[in-house]
């Protein structure tokens, strides 16, 4: 899967670790990952509330029946062949 951080909630790791739960409410409303960055700006951690982890856990699940499809088409097309 293609993570691009713009589908990202950037949050400092100070602000994080002190509004826990105020941080949590955005990424759940939003239902996006957040990254967690220092003041270097690079990301030290990444957290998933259950809203992004259910709707990262969906578009799992529809690839993978996308990828079962495909593959069943596949072996249908050389299963004429022989």
């Amino acid at each position: 899967m293609d993570y691009q951080n713009k589908q990202a909630v950037n949050v400092r790791q100070e602000l994080f670790l002190k509004c826990f739960s105020k941080v949590n409410a955005m990424g759940n409303a939003k239902q996006l990952p957040i990254n967690v960055i220092n003041g270097d700006h690079c990301i030290v951690g990444m957290y998933y509330p259950i809203n992004a982890y259910d709707k990262l856990d969906k578009k799992i699940d529809e690839l993978k029946k996308e990828i079962k499809k495909l593959e069943s088409y596949r072996y249908d097309m050389n299963k004429g062949d022989i």
